[in-house]
């Protein structure tokens, strides 16, 4: 049976913390979400934002499947059957 090297990435508290332009931002949409008294205004922007978070989510998918495709790769050809 081949020997596999453990592969560990460690993550630092900041990879999960906001960044000083996502406070930014933050606070911006929340302002303008709280100053909407239309709700045919909050409902577009609730789609808006709803769409972004998918769109976000598709791109975070695609690159993990990329990342796990290379690594793979990786493992495939140091360790030839």
């Amino acid at each position: 049976m081949s020997e596999f090297d453990l592969i560990e990435f460690k993550f630092d508290e900041d990879d999960f913390n906001l960044q000083l332009e996502d406070d930014f931002l933050l606070a911006k949409l929340t302002n303008e979400i709280n100053a909407v008294e239309d709700p045919i205004v909050l409902k577009e922007a609730a789609l808006k934002l709803l769409q972004l978070a998918v769109q976000r989510q598709v791109v975070i998918r695609n690159l993990c499947n990329r990342l796990a495709n290379l690594e793979a790769d990786t493992i495939r050809t140091r360790y030839k059957e």
